[in-house]
């Protein structure tokens, strides 16, 4: 059996770990598969794909939390990972096909900064409801691609692990973080 002083160092290293791997720009692209982004996104031939700063409201970053809980059933310390419903597709990605809802799009646009000052062809500032459109339009004709930031955070950390605590627990800590994926897909 693993200590609890371990584990919650090991949940404090993957805590931090996937606060960095959210802390990376990332250009925007079309849905590839689960956590795996596509191609870039196609935009218009005057500018190209962009790379947007890692997060708009800093929701999922502020109310990220990486614990162990022992199982009731077999007693067995069981990683949990606590997260907004954004963080599912942060991680994810979104398919093609439907338009999303318009609420969360408008939050989104009035909380990003870059957002915000998009201009057309003829330099005037598109307005807000119209840009809107144009992003949940893109969403359901393209989806955007996941960018597995759970996996990549792990592995970060993988080797840090090993050569701190062992085969043991490094082993121990992959089959959890494969758990969790599983629950999230």
């Amino acid at each position: 059996m693993i200590e609890q002083g371990v584990l919650n160092e090991i949940s404090g290293l993957l805590k931090d770990a996937l606060r960095k791997q959210l802390d990376i720009p990332r250009a925007s692209t079309t849905y590839g598969s689960p956590g795996k982004p596509g191609l870039p996104k196609p935009v218009s031939g005057r500018y190209p794909t962009p790379i947007s700063k890692p997060y708009a409201s800093g929701n999922l970053y502020k109310n990220l939390n990486v614990k162990f809980q022992e199982d009731s059933q077999s007693g067995i310390p069981e990683l949990l990972l606590e997260m907004p419903l954004e963080g599912y597709f942060v991680n994810e990605g979104r398919r093609p096909g439907r338009y999303p809802p318009t609420g969360p799009i408008d939050r989104w646009v009035v909380q990003k900064q870059s957002v915000k000052a998009i201009r057309d062809a003829k330099g005037r500032f598109i307005p807000r409801k119209t840009l809107v459109f144009l992003i949940r339009r893109s969403i359901g004709k393209y989806g955007y691609g996941g960018n597995d930031f759970i996996m990549k955070a792990y592995n970060s950390i993988q080797n840090k692990i090993l050569d701190k605590y062992g085969d043991y627990v490094a082993g121990y800590l992959q089959f959890q973080i494969e758990q969790l994926i599983d629950k999230l897909r």
